[in-house]
């Protein structure tokens, strides 16, 4: 080779070297992923939520990259924890999201509480799915919020007509945890029996730290409540109707979805037997969406089905059909796709209204023979 050959044969070197260097990045920069995230309890006195969040939200992804991802790539998801209802946590947790992570749209925080006070950082910078319940989440003034679970108003409306027409109960008494989550909902379960043209007979609350519920209990019993409806967790549930059994007390129980989880169901033992609940999901669920979702989560996780997970599986692959309908990551766009699509999902057929609310249905649930069991499907 002469001399002046060897500047082209370095100069073609150099651009077999360059393409060979770009051939090999293109895989690579196929499988780039969209990254969406997660605020959940994953530490704190509902970790064990957190835990069935995480395993909704993970059976999602796994399914939705099998079926060829989001926008033509692997979806990722980065979790913070949010430790439930702890509203400081929960704001850190989503500071991390969006300023840190920069993700555009992500799923929970789950408490009401936490959801609210996380609203003034991602409105508008991001999309958030929840199953929070609490009336305000979409009425807020936040318009990147979406919702995929039925809101305490609807849960409160459907027990309260199925006490009067179902079971012909018109003492209908309130009993209620001292927390915003217990607040609120006594609020609307108040709201709705005033609605049907009654009054509560008996209103009565406890603390959260609270274990002997015996003077609310004798309390409801000498107004000769027919049916107390409590809006409190399911460990406080369940020793409410126990002490209630011990009491010899024969007013029958009903409440938001606590009284169908399974600690309440397992602490209750058989003072739990006919307790009533509203409730978006439960195992037992005739319904083919729901039994398809319980054999394959239990397949995978080897561990009982919950709401939560059913709760953000479904909040996922909202989000990924949205992101997908959009065509892109940017959180307004994302946020009017959801105007577009349907959904069969586990907790419901999904329509997302003006409001980012999506779900207008509830179960009605009563526990027999130590299991939840699906008596009547609200539709609103």
């Amino acid at each position: 080779m002469n001399i002046s050959q060897r500047p082209l044969a370095s100069a073609f070197a150099a651009a077999l070297t360059l393409a060979a260097g770009f051939s090999a990045m293109a895989p690579a920069l196929a499988q780039e992923a969209v990254t969406i995230g997660a605020a959940a309890p994953l530490t704190g006195p509902r970790a064990n939520l957190g835990r069935y969040f995480k395993q909704g939200v993970d059976l999602a992804v796994e399914e939705i990259n099998k079926g060829g991802g989001v926008l033509g790539k692997p979806l990722k998801v980065v979790y913070e924890d949010d430790q439930a209802d702890n509203p400081n946590v929960a704001i850190n947790a989503v500071n991390k999201l969006v300023k840190m992570h920069k993700v555009t749209a992500f799923v929970g925080p789950h408490f009401s509480v936490a959801q609210l006070a996380t609203q003034k950082i991602y409105c508008g910078n991001a999309v958030s799915v929840t199953g929070a319940s609490g009336v305000p989440v979409t009425s807020n003034n936040c318009k990147t919020v979406i919702r995929n679970r039925a809101n305490d108003n609807l849960q409160a409306k459907a027990l309260v007509e199925y006490a009067r027409n179902t079971l012909k109960i018109d003492k209908l008494g309130v009993l209620s945890i001292n927390d915003d989550f217990g607040k609120a909902g006594a609020a609307r379960v108040i709201q709705q029996i005033e609605a049907a043209g009654l009054k509560p007979v008996r209103v009565e609350s406890h603390n959260p730290e609270d274990k002997d519920f015996s003077a609310q209990l004798g309390r409801l019993r000498d107004a000769g409540v027919g049916l107390v409806i409590m809006w409190t967790h399911d460990n406080e549930a369940a020793l409410i109707v126990r002490q209630a059994k011990q009491l010899g007390l024969t007013m029958k129980f009903a409440g938001s979805t606590s009284l169908s989880q399974p600690v309440f169901v397992k602490l209750a033992a058989d003072a739990g037997e006919g307790a009533l609940s509203s409730s978006d999901f439960v195992p037992g669920n005739p319904d083919p969406a729901v039994q398809e979702f319980v054999k394959k989560y239990e397949a995978r996780t080897k561990t009982e089905t919950e709401l939560y997970a059913a709760t953000y599986y479904d909040a996922t692959w909202l989000l990924a059909k949205a992101i997908n309908q959009a065509g892109s990551t940017d959180p307004m766009k994302i946020r009017e796709a959801f105007g577009k699509i349907s959904h069969k999902g586990v907790l419901a057929d999904y329509r997302c209204e003006a409001n980012g609310d999506c779900n207008h249905q509830i179960n009605i649930i009563e526990v027999q023979k130590g299991q939840p069991v699906v008596k009547t499907t609200v539709k609103f």
